[in-house]
């Protein structure tokens, strides 16, 4: 909608925000070049990638920030239209600074977009985003909804009329095998989830200075399931998580420059892969990477969880991935008798599954004795 407006609106000035500067390349810059191209305009826009600005050949124009990015931030002069993107990532504050800086003359006037996921409520803490909006207004799925000067538009898998199969498939599962996960993701309700499994963790700005560095763990995925790359360092007593890529499409060729821009270096950095993918592995490996394999065992998953659980678990502020995964991983929970069972729900984990691989089922490569 925002490329459309772009388009029938010159001299637009759209910033694209999200929390992270290392998020954007693999998210909403892309959504935005893929919906470009899909309006047929790509080829006549000016793309600077160094900037992260896209020139529209109206004189609109696209400029994405991190909002922890200082000298991008002066990008926002003359904004028109600012998208939150994984609104949820912001502090209530963030909006509120943004939308006092809003204030071109233009028609259509200036409009903030906010978009995102529902998030857990943990404890007593509801999220700003559903106390200040969702909850407070009045809505239905798939209907707009007009309250004051704010929009309300809440969809679902059902809206999606791409949406695979197999993500149907998985999301109808969750209604009998997670009624409370079904609540947050399918029916995107605010809620309370019972059943997480770990709950021994929270989030630091860095990774300080001390933790053993024990090289990233990998959970390779394509069309429908994300490649999670974590950078796993840890102590006698503390694991350290710090997400570096998370993304969908990628190619291995795209995967490994995903990697070596988010920082991980070739022939240095060591790696530990899903056993599943042999191939995927040696294709990496042959580009100068070193990983290698993991080795599973039999209820490996469960064996994994035991022992993270032991662990103080400390998350980056910037690995909002990780942090949603370990805010939403639960345990089946058995309908006859609603007692939850020691097995993990299928889903939901690819970047838990990176952490188990790096951690867990190589310990010798470089855990401390």
């Amino acid at each position: 909608m925002l490329v459309r407006k772009a388009l029938e609106n010159p001299g637009r000035k759209i910033v694209v925000m999200r929390k992270y500067a290392t998020t954007i390349r693999l998210s909403v810059w892309q959504r935005v070049l893929n919906a470009l191209d899909e309006a047929g305009v790509l080829g006549e826009c000016q793309i600077n990638k160094s900037d992260r600005s896209i020139a529209l050949p109206n004189y609109s124009t696209f400029e994405f920030v991190g909002a922890d990015d200082p000298q991008k931030l002066k990008s926002l002069e003359g904004a028109t239209d600012i998208w939150m993107e994984e609104a949820n990532e912001f502090d209530e504050i963030d909006l509120d600074t943004l939308d006092a800086g809003l204030s071109a003359d233009v028609l259509p006037i200036c409009q903030i977009w906010l978009t995102f996921n529902p998030i857990p409520i943990i404890e007593a803490s509801i999220p700003w985003l559903a106390s200040r909006f969702v909850l407070k207004i009045a809505h239905q799925m798939s209907a707009p909804v007009v309250h004051d000067d704010i929009l309300i538009l809440q969809t679902w898998y059902k809206d999606n009329a791409y949406c695979p199969p197999q993500i149907v498939k998985l999301f109808k599962g969750y209604e009998q095998s997670n009624p409370e996960l079904y609540n947050l993701w399918v029916l995107g309700k605010f809620t309370r989830l019972e059943g997480v499994i770990f709950k021994n963790w929270d989030v630091v700005d860095k990774v300080p200075a001390g933790p053993h560095y024990m090289g990233f763990g990998l959970d390779f995925g394509f069309a429908y399931d994300p490649a999670a790359v974590v950078n796993c360092y840890q102590t006698h007593t503390d694991l350290y998580l710090d997400q570096r890529v998370y993304a969908t499409d990628l190619t291995n060729p795209q995967l490994s420059d995903a990697m070596e821009a988010a920082g991980l270096r070739k022939r240095h950095d060591p790696g530990i892969a899903d056993s599943a993918e042999p191939k995927t592995i040696q294709d990496l490996n042959n580009m100068g990477w070193l990983i290698a394999k993991c080795d599973k065992g039999a209820d490996y998953k469960v064996a994994a969880i035991r022992y993270l659980q032991s662990f103080k678990i400390h998350v980056t502020a910037r690995s909002t991935d990780v942090i949603r995964e370990l805010s939403t991983w639960s345990w089946r929970k058995d309908k006859a008798s609603g007692k939850f069972l020691p097995i993990p729900v299928d889903g939901g984990d690819h970047a838990i599954d990176a952490i188990i691989y790096r951690c867990y089922t190589k310990r010798e490569w470089g855990v401390l004795r």
